[in-house]
């Protein structure tokens, strides 16, 4: 095989492997509002319903600053997930400043999940976060 060909098979495999993780269940962005209710579409995939979720601060106002969004989502898929996942996005103003998630495996149908996404940013960092995106699902 000459070069040129493995390349090209190398990288239609690598490709089709990193497509296959991103089948799964995922709902779309909702605000952060804090009062997530995971009717329909908000932040809420078919799977995995968000309860309730909030903006969180610890050490205000110094340089241990820190933010997280905490909150709680439901396993409504009438059977065990072997894989679900709250992601995060945080806001600078209107600029995206990174995201980030929480993951939980085996969440039992009817099931209750505790989350906790934690912004890696501390002190001034932490500060600039105004506001957040979630959603939930069960994508890898």
């Amino acid at each position: 095989m000459d070069r040129r060909t493995y390349l090209t098979t190398t990288a239609g495999v690598i490709g089709a492997v990193g497509l296959a993780g991103c089948s799964g269940d995922e709902g779309d962005f909702e605000g952060g509002n804090g009062n997530g209710n995971g009717n329909g579409n908000n932040g809420s995939s078919n799977d995995v319903e968000l309860l309730n979720h909030e903006l969180v601060r610890e050490n205000e106002g110094g340089m241990a600053e820190t933010v997280s969004v905490d909150g709680e989502a439901e396993n409504v898929s009438g059977s065990e997930l072997s894989y679900a996942e709250v992601e995060v996005k945080f806001y600078e103003g209107d600029t995206l400043a990174d995201s980030f998630l929480d993951n939980v495996n085996n969440l039992g149908a009817g099931e209750t999940w505790a989350f906790s996404v934690q912004y890696t940013g501390m002190g001034e960092d932490a500060a600039a976060i105004t506001d957040y995106e979630i959603r939930a699902g069960t994508s890898l």
